[in-house]
């Protein structure tokens, strides 16, 4: 692991506090964010990590790491069509992320399966920037720190629903997220 280059925020305390961690789980304040980083791994708190990861790096970073840490779709699953849509809004809206994209990806999230981690990161994409209020009414912000959380929350479900198939998926995510938190959206260029 190497220093993380990305990520702006200075000291993991912060970090940890706006991705919610528990007080137990709180570094001293002097801590740098990718060490605490290591010693979450380190000690298998791979739910911390997510949540500690999805929290430091930026927005965009954030939600292309959600997006790479989902396992690919069987073709025959009965969600397929609707899943693949919003991971393909997704992409879309991340080259592309303007309002008409983040506005079209919510409107997918309306009627998208909640448990979905496609849809978390749909509504992360949402709440990302620009007024969550409807188009004709006065701007409402989304809570700076919501977009971590949900794609977070996405993540977590992707270790969990493949801990058994796939045990090493956890590491495999985690590893992504400091080659993101290193150097930015090129983690996700094949290699």
């Amino acid at each position: 692991m190497t220093e993380w280059t990305v990520v702006f925020w200075s000291n993991a305390r912060q970090i940890a506090e706006e991705a919610k961690l528990p007080r137990a789980l709180l570094p001293a304040a002097d801590v740098a964010p990718d060490a605490w980083f290591r010693s979450l791994r380190d000690a298998r708190e791979v739910t911390a990590a997510i949540a500690y990861v999805a929290a430091a790096l930026p927005k965009l970073e954030a939600i292309e790491w959600g997006l790479a840490s989902l396992p690919p779709l069987e073709r025959d699953a009965p969600d397929y069509a609707a899943r693949m849509l919003l991971r393909d809004s997704a992409r879309r809206w991340l080259h592309e992320p303007d309002d008409e994209n983040r506005r079209a990806i919510e409107r997918l999230t309306q009627t998208a399966d909640q448990e979905w981690p496609e849809t978390l990161i749909g509504l992360a994409i949402f709440f990302s920037g620009g007024s969550i209020a409807p188009e004709d009414g006065p701007p409402v912000p989304a809570e700076p720190g919501l977009p971590g959380q949900l794609v977070a929350g996405a993540v977590q479900i992707v270790v969990v629903e493949s801990a058994i198939a796939d045990p090493g998926l956890a590491d495999r995510v985690l590893d992504l997220a400091d080659r993101f938190a290193t150097s930015g959206r090129e983690a996700a260029a094949p290699a």
